[in-house]
């Protein structure tokens, strides 16, 4: 009696409704702190993200800078028509070797792709003019023009200085010899208008000179001239409060939540307490009671819940009906979720991305970077529609597409060794198919059937067929490769499991087993091997679109 005295006391309803408080309220501050957590990484790693973008940007400027010196170097020591731009000569023999020199200067800017003004000041004949294109403001170029030339002391031959005028800032680098000057000009603006791409928010500033009166919810990157080797400091000012406006609304929102739960579960739970526990605990006290001295016919009172009253007719038949239950739902889980394994398993492949990572670091060694590019956008695409395939049903058009993108990656990977002919009606785009079912086959091909000896043809045919029950869709696989083997296509046909021991040929079993559960006797699948060599696959499934009879499908 007293061990059942002290179940009762700590497993009472009582005890259960304060520690469901307890467990919210700890929810609720462990949501609160994790909030703040996730908000100071997040700002952190933005920091850090800005300070690379920074870095990389330094290191491209400072590639340009010095570029653009070494070809004025070359260009005033060497350039004969320069040479000559510095003598006395006919107006004629001016413009022939202005224009030369000009188209020198657009040479240069259209393989460097540098949007600079290159002026040329020669002391003999008192020129100074533009030999590139202007992209100054006349006005600024006039101003220039004077300061240029009462600056001559401060900037020859030195390291580019800043030059300010009424309305812009510009960076100024000069190179004098034998009575030439050139300069190239080159505003502030343009110069940082690579970084306006970061997200510093609407209020966030891009700057050579440290701004004033910073906010207090701004946030300065002061990337100094010692570091970035650059001949100028940048100033970046992020506007925190824009950058992380939707962040801010999200954090309320998930504190929001916890409340939220918290209130309608105590609601929810002192409703179940009221009508459903205490009805429940006083059948439970007189069951305790059962064959003692009360009589049954006495012992069943009524509560006012039908299910109650009857309980002692039905309780040895329920018991009996819950145990079988339970046994099915048992192994009907197993199964389920044995089938679920397999279809993670094929579809996580470890090796597959491996192989995409290595041939993205052979490409960087070969600085393929044109094939890079196509590469991580295929391969991105490959595994956004891989995790998201995540329901029952997919749009055809969406496993067409997936399976191109995979077929562009072999093709990358293996060159033009693979033909591939698609028959394939756009009226059919929006038809539903099992999720990752093509591919599981294209892959199954690929994987079984290519080498690099003979060209590997691959021909998928889908269309639809009438029949007289229903409308079918029917998709044909061939390929040229070496076809079954009589073991395999035995198995194949009679739907019998090819997985192995060590977790080999997971695909196509998997895909049969979907099959079974999606169309229960509603599908035909057929292997075998033509005549003329290769394998075959033949699958009829039912046609179905998006609609509202279907639609239960598509959840995942």
């Amino acid at each position: 009696m007293k061990l059942n005295h002290d179940l009762s006391k700590k497993h009472s309803i009582h005890f259960f409704f304060k520690l469901l408080l307890v467990l919210l309220l700890i929810n609720i501050l462990i949501n609160i702190a994790m909030s703040d957590i996730t908000r100071n990484f997040i700002k952190n790693q933005n920091i850090v993200h800005l300070r690379s973008s920074i870095e990389i940007y330094a290191d491209s400027v400072n590639e340009k800078l010095h570029s653009v010196e070494r070809f004025m170097y070359s260009t005033i020591t060497h350039n004969e028509s320069l040479e000559k731009l510095n003598h006395v000569q006919t107006f004629l023999d001016y413009q022939e070797d202005l224009k030369k020199v000009q188209t020198s200067f657009a040479e240069f800017e259209y393989q460097n792709e540098t949007h600079m003004t290159f002026l040329l000041e020669t002391d003999s004949t008192d020129y100074f003019i533009n030999v590139s294109n202007l992209y100054i403001p006349y006005e600024d170029y006039l101003l220039l023009k004077s300061n240029l030339k009462s600056l001559r002391s401060d900037i020859s031959d030195r390291k580019w200085k800043n030059v300010t005028t009424k309305n812009s800032e510009y960076l100024v680098k000069s190179v004098h010899y034998e009575g030439k000057i050139i300069y190239a000009v080159i505003s502030s603006e343009d110069i940082l208008k690579p970084l306006k791409k970061l997200n510093i928010g609407n209020n966030g500033k891009l700057s050579l000179k440290e701004p004033n009166n910073i906010p207090s919810s701004n946030y300065l990157i002061h990337a100094q001239n010692e570091k970035t080797h650059l001949p100028f400091d940048i100033y970046v000012l992020v506007d925190y409060a824009e950058v992380f406006r939707n962040i801010t609304l999200l954090e309320v929102f998930l504190s929001a939540v916890p409340i939220i739960i918290t209130i309608l579960s105590i609601i929810i739970i002192l409703y179940i307490r009221q009508w459903m526990i205490k009805p429940i605990t006083r059948l439970t006290e007189r069951l305790s009671q059962f064959g003692d001295s009360i009589p049954p016919s006495e012992f069943f009172i009524s509560e006012g819940i039908l299910e109650i009253d009857k309980a002692n007719d039905k309780l040895n038949k329920v018991i009996f009906d819950m145990q079988e239950l339970k046994i099915r739902e048992y192994h009907s889980q197993l199964e389920l979720k044995k089938i679920e394994l397999n279809y993670l398993k094929n579809q996580i492949r470890p090796h597959f991305y491996l192989n995409m990572l290595s041939m993205i670091h052979s490409m960087l060694q070969t600085k393929n970077y044109k094939e890079i590019e196509e590469l991580t956008i295929l391969t991105s695409n490959y595994l956004r529609h891989l995790f998201m395939a995540n329901q029952d049903f997919s749009e055809l058009k969406d496993e067409v597409q997936h399976i191109k993108d995979y077929l562009e990656i072999q093709r990358i990977r293996y060159g033009n060794s693979i033909y591939f002919s698609l028959d394939y009606n756009s009226d059919l785009q929006n038809t539903l198919v099992p999720s990752l079912l093509l591919q599981t086959f294209i892959e199954n091909t690929i994987k079984h059937g290519f080498s690099f000896q003979d060209l590997f043809t691959i021909l998928l045919s889908i269309k639809k067929v009438k029949t007289e029950d229903s409308d079918y869709i029917q998709i044909c696989i061939e390929d040229n490769g070496p076809g079954f083997s009589e073991e395999i296509l035995s198995k194949l046909n009679q739907k019998q499991s090819l997985i192995t021991e060590d977790g080999h040929h997971i695909g196509i079993t998997n895909t049969i087993e979907r099959l079974n559960l999606l169309y229960p006797n509603d599908y035909s699948i057929a292997f075998e091997n033509n005549e003329e060599g290769g394998a075959k696959i033949l699958l009829l499934i039912p046609y179905k679109i998006i609609d509202g009879g279907y639609n239960e499908h598509l959840i995942s």
